[in-house]
């Protein structure tokens, strides 16, 4: 049975997640997606004008991690919003 990932983990990320849920990465619309704190920081740094926001639940300091890890990230394709960045994707698999 394939290991469940969370729905901010980039198809081309082969990383399992590191925990639970503990961010939503909200791009500059506010479309977000809740993720794990390594799949977060990825996707933050993946979307211009992205934040990070702590969910409920959280550890404490989680968002601030997340953005942390984000900057030091050197993404493979930058995008202004999810929908953009799914779109890429998609089309990525299409012609791979």
């Amino acid at each position: 049975m394939p290991e469940t990932r969370c729905p901010a983990a980039l198809p081309d990320d082969p990383r399992p997640c590191d925990g639970r849920l503990a961010v939503t990465v909200l791009d500059a619309a506010n479309a977000g997606a809740d993720g794990c704190e390594a799949h977060g920081a990825r996707l933050l740094a993946a979307l211009d004008g992205a934040r990070p926001v702590a969910l409920p639940d959280a550890p404490a300091g989680a968002a601030l991690r997340v953005f942390r890890v984000a900057c030091a990230e050197r993404p493979a394709r930058r995008a202004a919003g999810l929908a953009e960045l799914v779109l890429a994707l998609q089309t990525q698999a299409v012609t791979a």
